[in-house]
């Protein structure tokens, strides 16, 4: 069967119903269960289920901001939520009339959109504070006056913060942390096996890992196009984590025993990997009398606590550490760029939240803020694809639709619901990160069993259908089909406006100008995080270009990497040191605008630039960039080799079945165009 449907469905659509391989956070499972299912057990108990609908809604404000990530992090982001959401609630229950409801969630609307233009917290906040101000402008509680609504909201929010606040002792990373760390795990414990038999059952559990490891960051970390600077160092670990995997397979293939040192790196870099600390530098532990493949182990763990170290200690705040609070505070506002895509997404927001809000007030709707509410959730920013979340809410809200009636018709209202409504509540979390379609079934059947206990509509499932149903066609034709951002430019002409944009912000750092490259640092990364937004649309969408639209984010993530290396750069020259030779700088721009000229050729020509052949230079641009670095005091290390020699590559992957995770084979023609000098075929 699985193979029929790979055979039947195209890959844009096995993509877009496939849901996301990550492990399942009880943490945020045990708090969503708590905040959000448990308040209509005491509303029933004590009477006042109106009260306790409105402390699970604003539980289930929070619930919807929870993240799979490290517990501080969880904590920044909900507690701008709480905030933000507690905004948008009380504005929405304030707005006197239905008219000044849908202008108040207009301009809030416009201003969720910009927030989102600040980073991720902001964002995602933002996105909860025009949520739940539509929900208050289409379902007041006449029963209480409007302080008492926001007060109840606001104890849901502090409750859910709260259970939030107190997972601390079961608080835990990202889940690509622990999946990239398992792949270094994994190779240790291959080497470390005597048993021949146990030896190849390893193996094959460390090409599971690798394959894991490669899905999580791709279909999780990948899925946001705020700037991630862990998600980067973790793919710059998993990238480079070949020639370190191939070595190990070559040493296991052969009975070869590995010294303590290689060993206990490779153990240290897990450590590190799953909670974020430097590594320690790498000492060589090897001779030119050793084995070849040792000594390709060797090389590859010197090259990979190299890279580690350098982008870790390329973060604004481990450079700013020495700087004040006033240069500190100039490096955030520059930053805070919203350009021209920001401006036109949000126009794309108040356009369709307008036109959905009139079909609502002229329609004899008996829900119509839900046609809103539908509209918002799929233009939700920095969230994929446009087309593939209106489908999939569409899809969700039909399964949503079906688990409530049928619930609704087979089971007595009142207590018997609750372990339902307990149950869905648990779901929320897991689904939200794991997939959009299955997300909105459980929160559809969710809404549909607590309105439920509110007030007994036997229409409701449909009305809930009829109207997401409405707000999917008006997202589909006025935010997709007639928005300028459905025309997009071929994904190589972008790339080719980037890399040109990078290398004009590397020739301004390495030669130490100032004045003007601050402004285009902030270009560089709107351009890079436009790609990235780009990229994932192509990911799920019906076009050509779904095939190979993942073989180019590594190559993204190596342009992010350029400009933080010349920003290091940069404010190490400000702060005295001597930069690298003008004549070295000079080549580094050079082969990037070559690279750039060469990609424009070939879009113009219609020819298909190979996304491998692309990320293979510019990661030769960015170590010809590394090694050009200064050497710190904490790097020294005696003997100490940062170079593999291509002579002692080993080719065992074959062996393995691993698959390389930043340069997979390209399924796309060859150009005709004779590349740059170092672009190889």
């Amino acid at each position: 069967m699985p193979r029929l449907l790979r055979a039947a469905l195209p890959a844009w659509l096995r993509r877009m119903l496939r849901p996301a391989p990550i492990p399942v956070d009880w943490s945020r499972i045990g708090v969503a269960a708590l905040a959000v299912g448990l308040p209509p057990a005491v509303g029933l108990a004590t009477g006042g289920i109106g009260e306790a609908i409105l402390i699970s809604l604003g539980a289930l404000c929070v619930a919807f901001s929870d993240p799979v990530s490290s517990y501080r992090y969880r904590l920044r982001r909900v507690g701008l939520t709480v905030l933000l959401g507690a905004v948008g609630f009380g504005l929405g229950i304030a707005a006197p009339s239905p008219w000044t409801g849908a202008c108040v969630v207009v301009i809030i609307s416009v201003l969720s959109v910009l927030a989102s233009r600040m980073g991720d917290l902001w964002g995602a906040a933002g996105a909860q504070m025009l949520t739940f101000c539509i929900v208050a402008t289409g379902h007041p509680v006449e029963t209480m006056h409007d302080g008492q609504q926001l007060a109840w909201f606001l104890g849901g929010e502090l409750l859910a913060f709260t259970l939030i606040a107190a997972t601390w002792p079961f608080r835990r990373t990202a889940p690509a942390r622990h999946a990239v760390a398992r792949v270094f795990e994994t190779a240790a414990r291959m080497l470390n096996t005597e048993s021949e038999e146990t030896r190849t059952e390893v193996r094959q559990q460390l090409t599971r890992a690798l394959n894991e490891a490669h899905d999580v960051l791709i279909s999780v970390a990948a899925g946001s196009t705020a700037r991630s600077r862990v998600h980067d160092r973790l793919y710059v670990a998993l990238s480079q984590a070949t020639p370190m995997v191939e070595a190990s397979v070559a040493l296991a293939h052969a009975g070869t025993r590995v010294p303590d040192p290689p060993m206990e790196t490779m153990r240290t870099l897990a450590r590190c990997l799953r909670s974020g600390a430097l590594p320690p530098p790498y000492t060589s532990t090897t001779a030119s009398t050793d084995p070849t493949p040792l000594r390709a182990l060797d090389h590859a763990l010197g090259r990979l606590v190299a890279s580690l170290r350098t982008a870790k200690l390329a973060d604004p705040g481990e450079l700013d550490t020495g700087r004040d609070r006033r240069a500190r505070f100039r490096v955030w506002r520059e930053g805070l760029a919203v350009g021209r895509t920001g401006w036109l997404l949000a126009a794309r927001m108040a356009l369709c939240l307008a036109v959905a809000e009139t079909i609502g007030l002229l329609l004899p709707l008996e829900q119509p803020y839900w046609v809103a509410l539908t509209v918002a959730l799929v233009l939700k920013p920095n969230s994929g694809s446009l087309f593939a979340r209106t489908v999939l809410r569409g899809i969700g809200s039909v399964l949503g639709v079906i688990v409530a009636s049928a619930l609704l018709a087979g089971i007595a209202h009142g207590w018997w619901m609750l372990p339902f409504t307990v149950l869905l509540a648990a779901l929320v979390p897991d689904t939200l990160s794991r997939h959009y379609g299955l997300f909105t079934g459980v929160v559809t059947c969710l809404v549909l069993l607590k309105m439920n206990q509110v007030e007994s509509i036997p229409a409701l499932p449909a009305v809930r259908l009829v109207d997401s149903l409405i707000g999917c066609v008006v997202v589909l034709v006025v935010g997709y089909v007639l928005s300028p951002l459905h025309r997009r430019p071929p994904l190589e002409r972008g790339f080719a406006d980037a890399v040109l944009t990078v290398s004009e912000y590397v020739s301004l750092s390495l030669t130490g100008m100032a004045r003007e490259r601050p402004a285009l640092r902030r270009r560089s990364y709107r351009e890079l995080a436009e790609l990235r937004t780009t990229l994932r649309q192509r990911l799920v969408e019906p076009s050509s270009a779904s095939r190979t639209a993942e073989q180019w984010w590594p190559s993204i993530v190596v342009l992010e990497r350029l400009v933080d290396g010349a920003t290091e750069h940069a404010i190490r020259i400000e702060g005295g040191n001597t930069g690298i030779s003008l004549q070295r700088a000079q080549l580094i721009v050079s082969n990037m605008r070559s690279l750039a000229r060469w990609l424009r050729c070939e879009t113009s020509e219609n020819a298909t630039p190979s996304p491998t052949c692309v990320s293979e230079r510019l990661s030769e641009i960015e170590n010809e960039l590394t090694s050009s670095s200064w050497p710190r005091p904490e790097d020294a290390s005696p003997g100490r080799e940062t170079a593999r020699p291509a002579a002692e590559r080993v080719t065992a992957s074959s062996r393995s079945g691993t698959r390389n995770p930043v340069t997979p084979p390209s399924s796309n023609g060859v150009s005709t165009v004779n590349p740059p000098y170092g672009v190889r075929r």
